[in-house]
């Protein structure tokens, strides 16, 4: 598959208007994380590459044609819901084995999810006595049991620990090492912040802001803080120095004691890296914080709600 593109996606449910010209488009071997407060539409939006929505305006592009989200398309996507549900008397390679038969996919398939999901152990364990990390674990086994050029996955990271987090890392270099495309809706933006290649800022069903984390970054254009560490008995350099950032006046400048804190904009990090330059001896360390995550989503929120 070539790529999807939703082209002004609109979904009403009653007086509900729960996407509004939305316009998103996924490449292969691409990473796209959807985020948003509640109610979004992030999970509508997943809906709608599902089949399970069908949207009153707009359309859905499939490698540049128009396409309904009909079975053939739905062979092709893999699925891990935000609350996975198994029989708790199945064990979970049983249950691995039931999504295997609806799919059409060999046992020794079976065998090989089960040993990248990390559940070898226990695959022959009841559901019921598997922790919730297990069971998530074990959704995101089905979910990829087929090999599905398209892996939607909501809120992926809940429940997991470091274990979990580090087979679901694995699935997702795998996807786009092989050139397939992954969806993923999730809260938790600091943690996969370096994982995904592009976000999707949604508000009351409207796209707020689409890029990668840099260009939402810059999109923002929050200050950036930069810490030094002076040298010990540098105290006339150093005051040399503040009084240089003072003079340069493209930040607000604090010293503790024998450190330094610069907070400027992302456009000024180069002139301040020329004026620190001409004081190399006195600062020993150096530390440029970007703005989190966090704070550039709700900056993005603020500003399209003004």
């Amino acid at each position: 598959m070539k790529g999807i593109r939703l082209d002004g996606i609109s979904v009403r449910f009653g007086r509900v208007q729960a996407l509004s010209k939305v316009d998103l488009e996924m490449a292969p071997g691409q990473i796209t994380m959807l985020v948003g407060p509640n109610g979004a539409g992030k999970s509508t939006l997943m809906r709608v590459l599902l089949g399970l929505v069908r949207p009153q305006e707009g359309r859905i592009l499939v490698d540049g044609e128009p396409r309904r989200i009909d079975n053939q398309i739905k062979a092709r996507v893999g699925y891990l819901p935000e609350a996975v549900a198994f029989s708790e008397n199945l064990t979970g390679r049983q249950v691995l084995r039931f999504f295997a038969l609806a799919r059409g996919v060999s046992r020794k398939r079976v065998r090989e999810v089960i040993e990248r999901i990390g559940l070898t152990d226990a695959e022959r364990r009841a559901v019921r006595g598997y922790s919730r990390g297990m069971r998530q674990r074990l959704g995101l086994g089905a979910a990829i049991l087929s090999e599905p050029e398209i892996l939607i996955l909501d809120e992926p990271t809940l429940g997991l620990d470091q274990e979990g987090l580090s087979v679901l890392w694995g699935v997702l270099d795998r996807w786009r090492e092989a050139g397939r495309m992954v969806l993923l809706a999730a809260h938790d933006m600091a943690l996969l912040e370096r994982r995904v290649d592009k976000m999707c800022v949604l508000r009351a069903g409207r796209v707020v802001s689409v890029g990668s984390p840099e260009e939402l970054r810059q999109t923002a254009d929050l200050p950036h803080r930069v810490h030094m560490v002076l040298a010990e008995h540098a105290n006339g350099d150093a005051r040399a120095l503040v009084e240089a950032l003072e003079r340069w006046g493209r930040g607000s400048v604090e010293r503790h004691g024998q450190e330094l804190d610069v907070t400027c904009g992302q456009d000024a990090l180069l002139e301040l890296m020329d004026v620190r330059g001409q004081f190399r001896d006195t600062v020993v360390r150096l530390r440029v914080e970007e703005p989190s995550l966090e704070v550039v989503y709700e900056r993005l929120l603020e500003e399209k709600e003004g």
